[in-house]
């Protein structure tokens, strides 16, 4: 009998930048789903998704050195095949229409 290789789906990778709230929740969540978390804390976001060969990122609205809306402007401009999310506090049409404008979409914690 011969055994026939399955070639294994690789697994999307998702970087958590910035701080979350309910980080763990959020990463156990994606774990399930079959997505490889990795979480960059305030590193920069762009350097943890090219480090990572990332597919997606969760960019948190306060991010650090810099705002998440920003972040994710550079991030798109730099990789424009990523799905980038900016993770705030509260959903407001002024948000959610900033998210739209830099090219990400705004998720609420």
């Amino acid at each position: 009998s011969t055994a026939t290789l399955t070639p294994r789906r690789a697994a999307k990778r998702v970087v958590l930048a910035g701080r979350f709230r309910a980080a763990g929740r959020v990463a156990e969540q994606l774990r399930k789903h079959g997505w490889e978390v990795h979480a960059a804390g305030d590193r920069c976001a762009h350097e943890a998704a090219t480090a990572t060969g990332a597919h997606a990122v969760l960019v948190s609205e306060d991010a650090g050195h810099e705002s998440g809306f920003l972040a994710s402007a550079k991030l798109l401009l730099a990789r424009p095949d990523l799905k980038v999310a900016v993770v705030g506090p509260e959903s407001t049409p002024e948000r959610e229409r900033f998210a739209e404008f830099v090219g990400a979409t705004y998720l609420t914690e």
